[in-house]
């Protein structure tokens, strides 16, 4: 449920990415990031123990993230301040989401890396709300 209202401003974001960041690539932004909440909640589910840790499955959600991410950050137009926070986010976001990636065969130093993940998201959500 935490994570759910966490990524749930997800929306909200995607609306302050494309005011913000001045890039064709925002209306690509509301997909990818309503795919990202599932994929997050999947993973949380696994990481949690809730559902048996499938290592091959979080791979490939944490891939696609990083791939998600690296395609975002080249879609930022612009050397605004703004801008260049949001390419910077998003790079943060890929790095983090690629080294929880390298920790994926142990369910325990995965779990602790995905909540940088989880930190990243929440960081964004958080500055853009304002």
């Amino acid at each position: 449920m935490e994570l759910e209202l966490k990524l749930a401003a997800v929306v909200i974001a995607v609306a302050a990415f494309a005011a913000i960041a001045g890039t064709a690539a925002s209306p690509r932004l509301k997909p990818i990031m309503r795919d990202w909440k599932a994929q997050a909640n999947q993973a949380q589910l696994m990481l949690s123990g809730a559902v048996p840790y499938d290592e091959a499955r979080l791979r490939q959600i944490l891939a696609g993230m990083v791939g998600d991410a690296r395609d975002v950050e080249a879609g930022v137009s612009g050397a605004s301040a703004q801008a260049l926070d949001v390419k910077s986010r998003f790079s943060q976001f890929e790095a983090d989401a690629a080294a929880t990636l390298q920790t994926a065969a142990a369910r325990d130093g995965a779990r602790a890396r995905f909540q940088r993940v989880i930190g990243d998201c929440r960081s964004c959500h958080d500055a853009l709300r304002n």
